[in-house]
């Protein structure tokens, strides 16, 4: 008992998770053996220990604390308390976010363009889109649906690289709007959906902004050039400064993932 005392205590006490106003008595019924297993594995622990320190509206921060310690049991028990049986909701980030979704997108996008491997050479989003060895290979599982996995590598907190991998399914919006695409995934116990939109594309290079939820109201959004080499060629570069310009981006702030050591 003693064990899960502990945890809710931390739980709740997380500034994130008071935002939220978690349903203790939903955790304790539903979620008490992966509340017990969270207690007794270290990273797990750590994780929920480590976001006490980063407020409501630090989301740097929060994921810091998830990409350092995440591992299965701490999967299993977000999954639990906020997939599964909802005890808790991640609450919106403080002011919240707004997408910001371009309007000019490609027409003519066909999903078969996606077929390969990756990387991102350039990305918007600080938190997500600038880890390093971002390999993302697709592929299509059957007509109308894609898969990806994604590789990449994260700094934990205590200076280590972390190998982590990604799963996700992708369809195309509807046929009238080839260039928008949807993405689904589980992360770290969550549930992940995004709308993705193509701003430019060629065989080696595809350039998409993106708009994702993690629940209901908690939104985040970025941008990627993916590419089948380390380098664009000036031609390239220079038609995606036009591309971003025109959607309100600025690609000179764009982030340039390490490929040096992977």
């Amino acid at each position: 008992m003693a064990d899960k005392l502990f945890l809710l205590l931390v739980v709740t006490s997380l500034p994130v998770v008071r935002a939220a106003i978690p349903n203790v008595i939903c955790m304790i019924e539903h979620c008490s053996s992966q509340m017990k297993d969270c207690y007794e594995d270290s990273d797990c622990k750590n994780a929920m220990v480590c976001m006490i320190g980063c407020g409501t509206s630090n989301q740097t921060c929060v994921f810091n604390c998830f990409f350092s310690y995440e591992n299965e049991i701490f999967d299993n028990f977000m999954k639990c308390i906020v997939t599964d049986y909802k005890c808790m909701e991640i609450p919106p980030l403080n002011p919240p976010v707004k997408c910001h979704r371009p309007a000019n997108i490609q027409t003519t996008f066909e999903m078969e363009s996606l077929i390969g491997s990756w990387i991102i050479v350039l990305g918007k989003n600080q938190i997500y889109d600038c880890f390093n060895c971002q390999n993302t290979t697709y592929i299509q599982a059957h007509e109308g649906l894609f898969s990806a996995v994604e590789h990449y590598d994260i700094k934990a907190i205590d200076g280590t690289i972390k190998h982590r991998t990604t799963f996700e399914s992708i369809v195309q919006w509807n046929a009238t709007t080839p260039g928008i695409l949807k993405y689904n995934s589980r992360q770290m116990g969550l549930e992940i959906h995004s709308e993705w939109r193509v701003l430019d594309y060629g065989t080696d290079y595809i350039f998409a902004y993106y708009c994702g939820s993690i629940s209901s109201n908690y939104f985040y959004e970025g941008a990627v050039v993916y590419s089948k080499s380390v380098t664009l060629s000036n031609d390239t570069l220079s038609k995606l400064k036009k591309v971003a310009t025109d959607a309100g981006l600025d690609l000179n702030t764009f982030c340039k993932p390490s490929y040096n050591s992977c």
